[in-house]
């Protein structure tokens, strides 16, 4: 069966430890003169900076950057009607994205299928994720996506299983993994690559 090619960003799905999702956020800024739109699954990282309430600026995390969570949603600001529906910060708005900065999340994430398929002997192996596609101005969701031609390589996430779910077939292209982040704002711990 060949795998449905829809990237979606990174979804959370569970906890490390075992426990489901949980809903679990925190709010960030991100500044109005930031140029790029930022959708739900991105990957985000601190720029090093804050807002007026003191609230820590993200912006898209580059490959390789260190992360510090996943957007998992953006706070409805009235006056900017694509935070509203179909839910993303446009490029050049500002405002508050809420994302789960814990580093024992989960998330289900497809792989780009670069060179090919990942496939099951890349469970446990690190890589970064690909930005080289854009999130859906229509969906809301994001276009990051498990860069497989640097599995092994890459240290940014860590492979912890495939996504087993029966529209998943690992050894084909697109298909979804189970991942944590790797090398995260606040975890000292990461897999080597």
């Amino acid at each position: 069966m060949a795998n449905v090619d829809r990237a979606g960003g990174f979804r959370p799905v569970g906890h490390l430890g075992g426990s489901s999702y949980n809903g679990r956020v925190r709010e960030y800024s991100v500044k109005s003169d930031y140029a790029t739109a930022i959708f739900v699954g991105d990957a985000v990282a601190v720029t090093g900076a804050a807002n007026t309430d003191g609230l820590a600026n993200v912006d898209i995390a580059a490959a390789g950057e260190v992360i510090v969570g996943v957007v998992v949603g953006v706070k409805l600001d009235r006056a900017v009607a694509a935070t509203e529906h179909p839910g993303y910060l446009p490029a050049s708005t500002g405002g508050i994205v809420l994302v789960n900065d814990d580093p024992m999340t989960l998330f289900s994430v497809q792989e780009d299928s670069t060179g090919g398929a990942a496939g099951v002997a890349a469970v446990g192996d690190t890589f970064n994720h690909s930005v080289a596609t854009a999130g859906s101005t229509t969906t809301g969701m994001s276009g990051h996506e498990l860069d497989s031609s640097d599995v092994g390589t890459g240290t940014g996430f860590v492979i912890v299983a495939a996504d087993r779910r029966v529209d998943n077939e690992p050894a084909n292209t697109s298909a979804k993994y189970i991942v944590k982040i790797n090398e995260h704002q606040y975890s000292s711990n990461s897999v080597g690559g």
